[in-house]
C-alpha cells in the first residue's frame, strides 16, 4: 500500500509536467509524513570505487542465488573452499558443515568436553585450522575404526576423507615433532588443548595451570598463552588468569624447554603431578591467617601495579582477606566460586603463593610456600628482660595485662559499646634501658606477632596521621599481635595554645585509642611533657632508669649466654664490665664488635677481646671531651 501510494504520486506528477511542457520542481512531490508509512525502503550498497569508498543505492546489484538451499541440505557434508596461493594446489578447505546426525554423534563422543565445541547445534561448522580435529585426531581415526553402523562409518569417511587431504601436512608435521620431544613456533597451537594441564614457570619455580587459548602476536612473533589457576581472596576460592609469552624462535626447541608446556608430554608425569597436588595440600593449609617466618624472593606491587621483586627475611602475616582490605595497590580478583572442598586435580592448579604483610619491611606482599618456615620463638626473651631490682614484680604485671587481652578474659566494656577495650601501657625513660625490649619479650612469650611503628611511619599531617592509624588500628587486633608505638613523644606532647597542628594530632590519637582493642606499648624519652588526657588511658606506666651496675651485670651475662663461640666469662669480669655505664643497647654493640675481632683472629670470644673495645671506646670519650 506504501509503495502504492508513492508510486501513484510520482506518476501524476509526471503526467502534469508532460501536459504543461515543463519539469515540475520536486518540492511540488507529496510525500506522506515522516515515518508515517508502515513499509521498508531497501537501500543497496554499490562496489567500492578507486578509493574504496562505497555509497547506497536504491538498485539492487546483481546477486547470485543462495549457495546453500535445498539441494545442498540433502548431504552429509557441505565442504566449502577458497582460493589457494602456495603454488601447490588451486585450492584450500575453508570450513566444513556437518548436516548428517549420525556424523554429529559420533564427533561428539570424539570432541565431549573440548571447550567451545557443540556437536547437537543445527548447524555444525568446523573452520580452518580446524584447531579441535587437529588436537583430537588421534582420537577420531581410532573412534572411526571401531565404528559398527554402516552408515555412521561411511559418513566419517567421507569427512575423514576431507580433512585428511586439507591437514595431512600438519598432522605429519605434528606426529613428527612430538616423537621427537620437540615443537616449531608456527605449530605451537596444535600441542595446546583447552583445558590442558600445562606446566609453567615463575622465577624459576613450577606451577600448574590450565590451559585456556592461545593468540599470536602479529607484531612480535610471540604467541600469548593464556591459562588459569585457582586462589583464595580471603573469603573464597576462585579462578585467576596467568599469561605466558613464547617468542619467535627459528627450527625446533623442546616443548618441555618452553617457557609453558602440557603435561602430557613431560616423561616423569607421575612425578610432577604429586609434587602438584602435595604442594597444593600445603597450600590450601595456609589460607586464612597464619604467622611464620620468611627468607626469599617476595613479590610486590608500586602505584601503578607493576610487580616488582623484594629480598625479605622477616616474620609475615599470611592473610589474604587483610591483603585485600589494605593494600593499596593491588586486590584479587577473581572468576567464579570454586568449593572448598578441593579434589587432587584442582589441588595441581592451585597456586604456590600467599598474601600477607612482612612486619620487618612494613610491605604488603605476595609470599611463595617454599620459603615459609615455622618459627623459632625465643623462650627465654622475657626471663633477658633486665629491669632494676624494685621493678621487678612489674614483669609479671606487664605478661598478665597482655595474656588476659590476647585470650580476652577482660569482659569489661565502656558505657559506649567497643570503646576502652584495649590494653595501653606507657613505658618511658632513656634510650637503650629496655622499653623496646618489653614489648618484644611480650610478644614473643605469647608467640604473637609485633607490630612496630614510629612516627615517621605515620607522617606528620593530621590527615595522613588518622588514615595510617585507622588501618593500623583494625589490623593489629584482628591479628591478634602486639602493637609498639616507638617514640611516640609527638603524639602525646601536651597541648598548647600557640601549636594548633600538634594539639590536632594530639586529639587524634586520643580519639583512636578510645577504641583501640589490641594491646598497645607507647615508648617515649620525655615522660614528664605528655598531656594529662593520656593519663585515663593508660593502664600501666613504667619508668625505666638508667641501667645501674646489678642491672648491667644482668645484661652482660644475658648477651654472653646467648653469644656463640664465646668462652665463659668469671664473676670477677662480669663484675668488671658491668663497672662500665653503658646502657642495653651499647654492651650489645660492644659484643658484636668484640666478636667481630675474635673471629679476625680467628679465635673464640674472651674477656681480653672486650676489653679491648672497651678501651677503644674509653679512649675515644676521653678524646672528645
Amino acid at each position: 500500500m506504501a509503495q502504492q501510494f508513492i508510486e501513484t504520486a510520482v506518476q501524476s506528477t509526471s503526467n502534469n509536467a508532460e501536459v504543461n511542457g515543463k519539469e515540475t520542481e520536486k518540492n511540488e512531490v507529496k510525500y506522506a509524513p515522516k515515518g508515517s508509512l508502515c513499509g521498508i525502503h531497501k537501500l543497496y550498497q554499490t562496489k567500492p570505487d578507486e578509493n574504496g569508498r562505497t555509497s547506497w543505492s536504491k538498485t539492487p546489484p546483481k546477486i547470485e542465488e543462495a549457495a546453500e538451499n535445498d539441494e545442498s541440505a540433502q548431504y552429509a557434508l557441505i565442504s566449502r573452499y577458497t582460493k589457494c596461493y602456495d603454488g601447490r594446489r588451486p585450492l584450500q578447505l575453508h570450513s566444513v558443515v556437518i548436516q548428517s546426525e549420525p556424523l554429529k554423534k559420533f564427533l561428539g563422543n570424539v570432541l565431549d568436553k573440548y571447550p567451545g565445541v557443540t556437536t547437537t547445534l543445527e548447524r555444525l561448522e568446523f573452520s580452518k585450522p580446524f584447531k579441535p580435529l587437529v588436537h583430537r585426531w588421534e582420537a577420531l581415526v581410532k573412534a572411526r575404526d571401531e565404528e559398527q553402523d554402516q552408515t555412521t562409518k561411511e559418513h566419517i569417511n567421507l569427512f575423514h576423507k576431507i580433512l585428511e587431504e586439507e591437514l595431512r601436512d600438519i598432522i605429519d608435521r605434528k606426529k613428527d615433532l612430538v616423537r621427537n620431544g620437540v615443537i616449531t613456533h608456527d605449530l605451537i597451537w596444535s600441542i595446546f588443548e583447552p583445558d590442558d594441564m600445562v606446566i609453567g614457570s615463575i622465577t624459576g619455580r613450577t606451577r600448574g595451570y590450565l590451559f585456556t587459548g592461545a593468540a599470536l602476536d602479529c607484531q612480535t612473533g610471540a604467541w600469548e598463552i593464556r591459562a588459569k589457576y585457582i586462589d583464595f581472596d580471603g573469603s573464597k576460592l576462585g579462578w585467576d588468569d596467568q599469561d605466558f609469552a613464547i617468542g619467535a624462535f627459528t627450527g625446533t626447541v623442546p616443548i618441555v624447554a618452553l617457557p609453558v608446556s602440557p603435561l602430557k608430554y613431560h616423561a616423569n608425569q607421575t612425578i610432577i603431578r604429586q609434587a602438584l597436588i602435595a604442594q597444593g595440600k600445603t597450600w590450601e593449609e595456609h589460607k586464612g591467617y597464619h604467622f611464620k617466618q620468611y627468607d626469599g624472593v617476595t613479590v610486590g606491587f608500586d602505584s601503578d601495579a607493576e610487580p616488582r621483586k623484594y629480598q625479605v627475611k622477616s616474620r609475615i602475616i599470611i592473610d589474604a582477606e587483610a591483603f585485600q582490605t589494605f593494600h593499596p595497590h593491588k586486590g584479587i580478583s577473581l572468576s567464579g566460586k570454586i568449593s572448598d572442598e578441593l579434589h587432587d586435580d584442582q589441588r595441581m592448579v592451585t597456586s604456590n603463593m600467599v598474601y600477607g604483610y612482612a612486619l620487618k619491611n612494613k610491605e604488603w606482599l605476595t609470599f611463595f610456600l617454599d620459603c615459609t618456615s615455622e618459627i623459632v620463638w625465643d623462650s627465654q626473651a622475657f626471663d633477658s628482660l633486665v629491669l632494676p631490682k624494685e621493678h621487678e614484680n612489674l614483669k609479671d604485671l606487664i605478661l598478665a595485662f597482655a595474656k588476659a587481652q590476647s585470650k580476652k578474659l577482660d569482659d569489661f566494656d565502656d558505657v559506649v559499646q567497643g570503646k576502652g577495650r584495649g590494653v595501653i601501657m606507657q613505658l618511658s625513660g632513656p634510650p637503650g634501658v629496655g622499653k623496646t625490649l618489653t614489648a618484644e619479650s611480650v610478644a614473643e612469650v605469647m608467640k604473637v606477632p609485633l607490630y612496630v611503628m614510629s612516627a615517621g611511619d605515620l607522617g606528620t599531617s593530621a590527615s595522613s596521621v588518622e588514615e595510617s592509624l585507622k588501618d593500623i588500628l583494625r589490623m593489629i587486633p584482628k591479628w591478634g599481635a602486639v602493637l609498639l608505638l616507638d617514640e611516640a613523644d609527638v603524639f602525646m606532647e601536651a597541648r598548647s595554645a600557640t601549636d594548633l597542628q600538634r594539639n590536632e594530632l594530639v586529639s587524634i590519637f586520643l580519639r583512636m585509642l578510645e577504641y583501640y582493642e589490641g594491646i598497645l606499648f607507647l615508648t617515649t624519652n620525655r615522660a614528664e611533657n605528655i598531656d594529662p588526657a593520656f593519663d585515663s588511658r593508660i593502664h600501666v606506666s613504667l619508668v625505666y632508669q638508667n641501667l645501674d651496675e646489678y642491672s648491667r651485670r644482668h645484661v652482660w651475662a644475658q648477651f654472653l649466654g646467648r653469644t656463640a663461640n664465646t668462652e665463659k666469662f668469671s664473676d670477677e669480669e662480669l663484675d668488671e664490665l658491668a663497672q662500665a655505664e653503658l646502657n642495653g643497647r651499647q654492651i650489645k654493640n660492644m659484643l658484636k664488635t668484640a666478636g667481630l675481632l675474635a673471629w679476625s683472629r680467628e679465635t673464640t670470644l674472651k674477656f681480653e677481646h672486650v676489653k679491648v673495645v672497651l678501651g677503644l671506646r674509653q679512649s675515644n670519650l676521653l678524646n672528645s671531651v
